[in-house]
């Protein structure tokens, strides 16, 4: 059915500190040039660019980990290497080093001096290691092992080391060779490194030796000499392979973007490889600070949140803490909106930035996954964005709150807005669904009938059926809008979302969040419930979502709530975490449920107790009861 006039109106035609002082200056720069390098103003639109010829630079506005921002000039990669590429000779730039895992007393003398020869590239150098008696026990000797790490883990298969060319006898007979993929979990709970031994030569020839190892992920490397009583020497060590680190990150420090404003279009460019992913996430907040800080007090395990002179902890507080009195970090969920996570295909194109505006600042997060030599790249990242928004705050509920579905039902859409002298006001509405809308019956601004104009929009493929509707403009303060339209609704908990605007101005549209817009609606929410019908499963709620089991201590676990109705007995019930395919991933519940309310979690790992990979996911909750299976499907995200 065509969206249209009902009842005679026509309706037929369409704080605290910025992270980065040098972002600050750069930003301001290029305001007050206009249309300069990496922001754009085109009447009342803006862009934010990261990376690219002319955005900002990746490294000036965050923290790479992994990443490679160098080889491709204004993009960003992982880490990667090739094959006759001496992984070695950058480590120290990658904050890797040659070390030793025995006491700073046993070192011989020579260590601190020459040890570096090892890895210098020249031949003609060495550190050279003499025989050393063990005091402590007379007549026995001892040596001292070599531990190299990498700076981060790469693909390897090749591990070279040799003597001076004129000092073969120097090689070394005895040895035993470690590896150790520098991952969390491949450490003891003490934090020590759980080393796999692949190599133990009993007598060894070559003063060059070459090691091919199985290719596997490694970050540190540990050569354990069993020499006795006699000289051994490393001119060179050299650790070859080819591909991409299996994880990086980039985190952009808040992005302060001077005042409140609207979000409209995130775009960005790239590509990812078949066997490799690139996962975008944005926030948005209203401080410079998206986390909260913890002490430690040593009352117990009770922490605070601010320093000894009581004021807020911020982070260059917290970093300035001695280890043990590091409490735990959390997210700051009453002035920052939780991660949104997107499509990198739909941002190549361009989408809508999810996260809720009006807000002064905006972080963004990309995580790479590669596998191998298939990994991906990150050109640029622009968003827009409008100042001043439209509004200073919108809220809308809508009744009724439960329905029939699959029965057309008129709702009513009610709007309150706060408006403030620098706003310009709004004159449309756009509503999008997944439910169906079928037409509008009438507009109201402050109980009054106006004349308004209904149109069809496209919302993407998760909202077919969305419609803007204009209307005079809006300006006084606290003016309900009120829309009543009919609409058939399918899902047991479809929200019905709303953005506003000036249609006069080009700006970007401005996301309008649930709450309380009239004192009798009793809801406060865009979210409509279907009657169960006697369903004996009821509303399957999913928090966080997205989330991140990167052990952060944010978002770490997924819950999952749900309560089973009307059962006079124990019965049979699964809940089951499934890939898209169908297939069992992980078994959270299997046992008879009664009728009662649970909670449920899932750390992301499947039964063998290993991470799955990042995706979309299927909560699956099922209940026999006697007269067949009942089941409920939850989609869910999981990013790292």
């Amino acid at each position: 059915m065509d969206v249209g006039l009902k009842a005679g109106f026509a309706g037929d035609c369409g704080s605290r500190h910025f992270a980065s002082r040098l972002v600050v200056i750069r930003f301001v720069l290029f305001v007050l040039v206009c249309r300069v390098g990496f922001v754009a103003e085109v009447n009342a639109r803006t862009w934010f660019e990261l990376g690219g010829p002319t955005g900002v630079i990746w490294s000036e506005l965050g923290t790479p980990n992994y990443v490679d921002d160098a080889t491709v000039p204004g993009a960003i990669r992982p880490l990667s290497t090739e094959r006759d590429k001496n992984l070695i000779a950058m480590m120290r730039k990658r904050g890797g080093d040659i070390t030793s895992l025995v006491s700073i007393y046993t070192l011989p003398a020579n260590w601190d001096a020459t040890r570096f020869f090892a890895v210098d590239g020249d031949i003609e150098t060495a550190f050279v290691h003499p025989p050393r008696i063990d005091f402590f026990r007379p007549g026995f000797f001892y040596t001292t092992p070599m531990y190299f790490d990498l700076g981060a883990p790469f693909p390897i298969g090749r591990v070279v080391f040799s003597t001076r060319i004129g000092q073969p006898e120097n090689k070394i007979r005895q040895f035993r060779f470690y590896v150790n993929d520098g991952r969390t979990e491949s450490r003891d709970d003490k934090g020590n490194i759980i080393w796999t031994k692949v190599f133990d030569e009993k007598d060894n020839l070559s003063a060059r030796v070459e090691l091919e190892l199985t290719p596997q992920i490694v970050r540190h490397l540990y050569l354990h000499p069993l020499e006795v009583g006699n000289t051994w020497e490393v001119a060179e060590f050299e650790v070859y392979g080819e591909g991409f680190v299996p994880k990086a990150s980039y985190l952009s420090d808040p992005i302060d973007l001077g005042s409140n404003a609207s979000f409209g279009q995130i775009k960005w460019g790239g590509y990812q490889n078949p066997g490799a992913k690139i996962f975008i996430q944005t926030r948005s907040g209203n401080d410079n600070q998206p986390e909260i800080y913890w002490r430690k007090t040593g009352v117990g395990n009770e922490e605070v949140s601010t320093t000894s002179s009581g004021q807020p902890m911020t982070k260059e507080d917290y970093l300035a803490l001695p280890q043990n009195v590091r409490g735990s970090i959390s997210q700051d969920t009453e002035n920052w909106s939780v991660w949104s996570a997107y499509d990198f295909d739909s941002g190549v194109a361009g989408t809508r930035l999810l996260s809720p505006g009006p807000s002064q600042y905006v972080q963004l997060r990309v995580d790479f996954i590669s596998s191998g030599l298939q990994g991906g790249q990150l050109d640029f990242l622009h968003f827009e964005y409008s100042q001043p928004p439209a509004v200073r705050s919108a809220v809308a509920e809508i009744e009724p709150s439960v329905v029939t579905p699959a029965t057309s039902v008129t709702f009513t859409y009610a709007l309150r807005t706060r408006i403030d002298e620098k706003h310009s006001g709004f004159n449309q509405l756009e509503l999008y669904s997944p439910a169906r809308i079928d037409s509008v019956r009438a507009v109201r601004v402050d109980r009054q009938l106006v004349t308004y104009n209904v149109a069809k929009i496209k919302r993407g493929s998760e909202a077919p059926n969305s419609i803007r509707v204009q209307f005079p403009r809006v300006s006084q303060d606290q003016s309900l809008v009120e829309v009543d339209f009919d609409a058939q609704v399918f899902v047991y908990g479809t929200v019905f979302s709303g953005m506003i605007s000036d249609g006069d101005l080009d700006e970007v549209s401005q996301q309008v969040i649930a709450g309380n817009a009239v004192d009798n609606i009793l809801g406060d929410d865009v979210k409509v419930l279907t009657e169960l019908n006697g369903s004996v499963i009821g509303p399957v709620e999913i928090n966080p979502t997205p989330f991140s089991p990167n052990g952060d201590g944010i978002n770490d676990e997924l819950r999952v709530t749900f309560a089973l109705l009307r059962l006079t007995q124990r019965v049979p019930s699964l809940v089951e975490v499934c890939d898209l395919s169908g297939r069992r991933v992980r078994n959270l519940f299997s046992e008879p449920g009664g009728s009662a309310r649970y909670q449920l979690t899932w750390d992301g790992r499947d039964e063998n107790g290993l991470m799955v990979a990042p995706g979309a996911y299927l909560i699956r909750v099922s209940v026999d009861a006697g007269t067949g299976t009942t089941e409920r499907l939850r989609l869910i995200h999981m990013v790292y």
